[in-house]
This record gives C-alpha cells, sequence and structure tokens, in this order.
C-alpha cells in the first residue's frame, strides 16, 4: 500500500513538473493590434555599468564611452545610453569630455544625440585654458568631431561667459561657431594661462 501512495505521489509530482515547465516555455502574451498604441518596443540587448573603447586606425583609442546603462533596439538599430560620459582622444589635442543625462545612438555610433543636462569639456591643453559648454541637447558626429546644437549654449572660459542660441564646434580645427543672440561677458584681468 505504501508503495502504490508513494508511486501515486511520485506521478503528481511528475504531472505538475511538466505542466510548470509547459507553462514556464510558453511565450509571453502579445497585446493585440488594439492594445498596443506602437510605443512598445523590444530591446534585444541590454547592458549595464560598462565602458566601450573605439580604437582609430593606429590601434590608438579615440573614443571611450562610459555608460550607467544601454538598451539596443534591433527595429532601428538604435541604442538608448543612462548617464553616458563620451571621451573624445586625438593624438596632440587635449581631450574632450561629454556628460549628459541621456542618449540616442544611431546605427554604428555615427550620431549621437545627448539631452538632458549636457555638458561638454574640452580639457586645458597647448596654451589654451579649460573650456566648458553645458546645453539642453547636443549632436556628436565622432567620425567627424563636430558637436553642434541649435539650443541656447554656455560657454564658460578662464576670463569669458559666453550665452548663444546654436553652436557648432569642430574640435579637428578647434573651431567653434556661435549662431545667435551672442552676448559675452568678459572679465578684464586677465588671467594666465
Amino acid at each position: 500500500m505504501t508503495s502504490r501512495l508513494l508511486f501515486g505521489v511520485l506521478l503528481v509530482i511528475l504531472v505538475l513538473l511538466a505542466a510548470l515547465s509547459l507553462w514556464l516555455n510558453q511565450p509571453a502574451r502579445t497585446l493585440s493590434p488594439t492594445q498596443d498604441n506602437g510605443s512598445r518596443r523590444t530591446p534585444d540587448y541590454v547592458v549595464e555599468n560598462f565602458s566601450a573603447i573605439r580604437m582609430g586606425n593606429e590601434g590608438i583609442a579615440r573614443h571611450t564611452l562610459i555608460a550607467k546603462r544601454m538598451v539596443h533596439y534591433p527595429d532601428d538599430d538604435t541604442t538608448d545610453v543612462e548617464n553616458p560620459h563620451f571621451i573624445d582622444t586625438e593624438p596632440g589635442k587635449p581631450p574632450v569630455q561629454v556628460t549628459a543625462d541621456q542618449a540616442k545612438m544611431s546605427a554604428n555610433g555615427e550620431d549621437i544625440y545627448l539631452t538632458g543636462n549636457v555638458t561638454v569639456l574640452r580639457n586645458a591643453g597647448k596654451g589654451r585654458a579649460e573650456t566648458t559648454m553645458t546645453t539642453s541637447l547636443l549632436h556628436l558626429m565622432p567620425d567627424d568631431d563636430i558637436a553642434k546644437t541649435d539650443k541656447p549654449v554656455v560657454i564658460t572660459e578662464t576670463n569669458a561667459v559666453i550665452k548663444a542660441v546654436g553652436m557648432e564646434m569642430n574640435n579637428r580645427t578647434n573651431v567653434t561657431r556661435l549662431l545667435s543672440q551672442v552676448k559675452v561677458v568678459h572679465d578684464n584681468a586677465r588671467k594666465p594661462l
């Protein structure tokens, strides 16, 4: 009798395990077209607390990206990045660091759109003092060493604060163009570089 009871209990356990495994293997319920408003996107991978380095042709690190979280979407090959810290290093030039709350990267990282508390820091070097720029939106084109925005910007240098709407910065030529409504507050006392 105990062997029949033991066999019955084992049979019930096996049936429960089989039912549980079938239930776990079922795909997640998808929304019907009437329930899905098109705003849902499914990422194919998520990476947290990472750093990525893009090397130049000469084998030297050119671009570094450090971030809290990255989510990639295969439907349009875009990537959303949380708390990005982008560092551009070019031999013979001071590094340029860019931070923001969020970023959206196109396929292959050719275009990066940074939003929320965007700060660009060009380190001091070759007779130039450190320069900081803040804005709410910045479009980076890392391969061309260009950053631009059509939003208000504030540029802070050793002896000046510059405010403008719209900016284009070329890190290769060290030329920054301010597009409109430019206002400069200059400290008359020259400070050494």
